[in-house]
């Protein structure tokens, strides 16, 4: 079945996100109207994240602001914004169990028994 991002989501990079989650999710049998759900706000997020990036871009990373006869430098608030959609990004791919942490394939090569009987350390 094909799955579509939402109506809102018109960023090239944020259509592209969801159909590689959307791909990931269907290889491990993972696709469910929730997880669908998680996809469409991680590409929101991305398209989100690209408009700032192209704010920093053409704003670049601090600004002149004028408040009456003061003049100052300050940063911009796109870069802390995008410092912020990464980081809650990261945790809803963590809950698509889309991380390397939360790979199963990478878990699963680990023995938790400690297979290494050689080490001295493990024996301490």
């Amino acid at each position: 079945m094909e799955h579509k991002p939402k109506r809102e989501i018109k960023d090239r990079a944020a259509k592209k996100l969801f159909d590689i989650v959307i791909r990931e999710l269907e290889i491990d049998d993972n696709l469910s109207d929730r997880t669908i759900m998680i996809t469409d706000n991680l590409a929101l997020l991305e398209q989100l994240k690209q408009q700032h990036l192209a704010d920093i871009k053409a704003r670049g990373v601090v600004e002149l602001f004028v408040n009456g006869s003061q003049q100052m430098y300050r940063q911009n608030k796109s870069v802390d914004m995008v410092i912020k959609i990464i980081e809650h990004q990261r945790k809803l791919q963590a809950e698509l169990k889309l991380t390397p942490a939360s790979d199963r394939k990478v878990s699963g090569v680990v023995d938790p028994e400690g297979g290494d009987k050689g080490d001295e350390f493990t024996g301490y």
